[in-house]
């Protein structure tokens, strides 16, 4: 079993809320900048040909998050890869939290290939395959 893919999201000020916590709607799109760089070597290539739709988003709060935490570090696994769709795990933690802890948010996005100019879904390439499933938990 893989340990996951980590990189660092800096919070910005407009993420924190009147009660000094990270904003839970700008949860989302924390989670979608950690993406970038994960999906960056299977889907980079074929940006203009192909994009990743998302199907379904699950975010559950388990632990205050400030911006004195930033950069979040979020780790990303694979956990499901189909034919023309995957979903990628997250665990979100502070910045000088130990990876064993307990994360402070956990979510799951499931993403669809879909064939930009003809929008259709379209199949992941072996290529696309192997390194999801080089990530799987």
């Amino acid at each position: 079993m893989t340990s996951g893919f980590t990189t660092p999201v800096h919070v910005r000020w407009s993420d924190i809320d009147m009660y000094q916590h990270i904003n839970h709607a700008t949860m989302v799109t924390i989670l979608e900048e950690a993406r970038i760089p994960f999906l960056r070597e299977p889907f980079g290539a074929e940006i203009t040909t192909i994009g990743l739709l998302i199907a379904e988003v699950n975010i559950v709060y388990k632990g205050q998050l400030r911006l004195v935490d930033s950069p979040l570090q979020v780790t990303m696994w694979s956990k499901r890869v189909r034919a023309v769709d995957f979903t990628v795990g997250y665990e979100v933690r502070p910045v000088h939290a130990d990876p064993d802890c307990k994360p402070s948010v956990i979510a799951e996005t499931q993403l669809a290939a879909v064939h930009i100019e003809e929008q259709r879904l379209q199949r992941l390439s072996p290529d696309q395959r192997a390194y999801l499933e080089r990530y799987l938990r």
